[in-house]
């Protein structure tokens, strides 16, 4: 069984030397592509001495355990497991494990018997100045690793930074990773000032941690993040899968994004060709859910190269699987192919492509900003100028994540409180009808223009240069020639049947020389990066 890679841009010609985004996204998976049923959850829930700090605490003064309304963190990440056992089906496979400076399991069975159950024991005492993520998250994968259910997921929730066993952020992220590769996936709650947001969100697939500031509604909050991560957990379809993209070398990629589940820039995903081999891009996907909801959706940022194209050029081509092993299934490949064209007027049919991808950028800018600030005065005022921004760009999410930010510093949250809370809220992904994403867009195209036009008896002298609009006029160098003539056929750009070869690139030279011909001296043939700027007035094709 096969499915199409889903592959978008949002125009069908980009101007020349212009930034324009692709979507790419695997396929929506329905229920009957699940391979294997049954959900299971390990809890593992941090039960050091800081948990018991009031949950609203700006200053971390101790809860009052006489009162029953003076909630303590611990009290907020309980009713987090309470929450996730009554999302869950109620026959799913539930463990709950609390650490401090060993890991203990303190209930298994089912969600409903958790439910009815109520409460669990806690550590000993004698262990609670200790915070020993390294072991729970052992822990937690092996109890994981006894069921075999289709999604299987470990909920981590700590305040603090680990202080017992393996303590170095970098290597806790790789047993994250080594589980994720078993199909055992992790979600983390930090809770309070003191949680490390960075070494938490590095031991999550989708990069991001949820987080509860010491807020007087910290239990409300919890409540709704618990609620989502277990709708996800309870829909997944696949547990892993992948996509590898190539693209085109004369197409420059400006940066690569996820737009869904997680908004954010990827780092150390993209290998540049550097001009002469195609750049590639290697996504992990993680557990994948049924439906658009659990779609994930990511965005290339690339740069049009600066000649005109004779006709459609191939732009990136897209390979892939969902699950593993002997449930592996390759996924069809996706290709996409646009001209490129000088007109500046080139319409965008899609602006909430360069919308997301925006959103990610200032996301990054103002929450980096926000961390470097030397004062809670200089972090407000980046905080309200991401407000004023994110409007502009029309993303309202992610002025509300700002705004909260800077009303929390004036409420006098700790200041890594805060940036905590920024940081899991404005990366939290708000696509809006996502299933409209790929839908083909019909557009009417300048050379349907023109014959409409002529049809019509119209006055057609000003189309008459047809290399405007990447159909090179006779004599030109660019005739029949779509950047070498290079197709996705056989699986590669490498067909080069138009273009000349030069020093072992394997596109060949798509404008120097004759169109079918060697390549010659002046465009990309000797493998320099493509130009990134439009021909000055007057060259190029008029």
């Amino acid at each position: 069984m096969t499915e199409d890679i889903k592959i978008a841009a949002d125009r069908h010609e980009a101007h020349i030397g212009e930034e324009f985004v692709v979507s790419i996204a695997p396929p929506v998976l329905r229920r009957t592509s699940r391979v294997s049923d049954g959900v299971a959850y390990v809890l593992a829930v941090d039960d050091s001495w800081s948990m018991a700090i009031r949950a609203d605490s700006k200053s971390e003064e101790f809860a009052d355990e006489s009162d029953p309304d003076d909630l303590s963190r611990k009290d907020v990440a309980h009713s987090g497991v309470r929450e996730l056992a009554t999302a869950l089906p109620h026959g799913a496979r539930v463990d709950v494990i609390t650490f401090a400076q060993n890991s203990g399991l303190r209930f298994s069975g089912t969600a409903g018997e958790l439910l009815r159950k109520g409460s669990w024991d806690g550590n000993p005492e004698n262990e609670r100045g200790w915070t020993n993520i390294d072991g729970a998250l052992h822990s937690a994968y092996e109890r994981l690793e006894q069921h075999r259910a289709g999604s299987r997921r470990v909920v981590l929730l700590s305040d603090g930074l680990p202080n017992f066993g393996e303590t170095d952020p970098g290597r806790l992220a790789a047993i994250a990773r080594d589980a994720a590769d078993r199909e055992l996936h992790t979600d983390v709650i930090g809770i309070g000032a003191g949680a490390d947001y960075e070494l938490l969100a590095g031991l999550t697939t989708t990069g991001r941690a949820d987080h509860v500031a010491s807020r007087t509604n910290a239990a409300d909050e919890m409540k709704q993040i618990a609620a989502r991560l277990a709708a996800h957990g309870r829909d997944v379809v696949v547990g892993s899968g992948e996509l590898s993209l190539e693209i085109n070398p004369y197409f420059q990629v400006l940066g690569v994004y996820q737009i869904d589940p997680t908004r954010r820039r990827l780092d150390g995903v993209l290998a540049d060709g550097g001009g002469r081999r195609p750049s590639e891009v290697h996504l992990t996907l993680g557990a994948i859910a049924e439906g658009y909801d659990g779609q994930p959706l990511y965005a290339l940022k690339l740069r049009a190269p600066g000649r005109v194209s004779a006709g459609s050029v191939p732009v990136l081509k897209a390979t892939g699987r969902v699950g593993s092993g002997s449930e592996a299934r390759e996924l069809t490949p996706g290709r996409f192919e646009l001209r490129t064209v000088n007109n500046p007027l080139a319409p965008n049919i899609r602006p909430e492509y360069a919308r997301a991808v925006a959103a990610a950028d200032l996301d990054r800018e103002i929450n980096d900003r926000a961390a470097a600030a030397g004062s809670d005065g200089e972090r407000q005022r980046i905080f309200e100028e991401g407000v004023e921004r994110a409007r502009r760009i029309q993303a309202p999410d992610l002025a509300a994540a700002y705004q909260q930010a800077s009303g929390g510093l004036r409420e006098g949250l700790q200041t890594k409180d805060v940036l905590n809370e920024s940081r899991a809220t404005s990366s939290r992904s708000s696509t809006r009808n996502k299933r409209d994403w790929f839908q083909d867009i019909p557009v009417e195209m300048p050379d349907e223009i023109r014959a409409r036009r002529r049809r019509r008896s119209l006055d057609d002298d000003d189309d008459d240069d047809a290399g405007a609009y990447g159909g090179a006029a006779a004599g030109s160098p660019y005739a029949g020639s779509s950047y070498g003539g290079a197709s996705y056929r056989d699986g590669a750009y490498r067909d080069g049947a138009h273009g000349g070869r030069s020093g072992g690139d394997p596109y060949g030279d798509p404008y120097g020389g004759d169109s079918h011909g060697e390549a010659s001296g002046g465009s990309y043939g000797d493998g320099a990066d493509a130009p990134t700027r439009p021909p000055a007035p007057g060259q190029g094709s008029a």
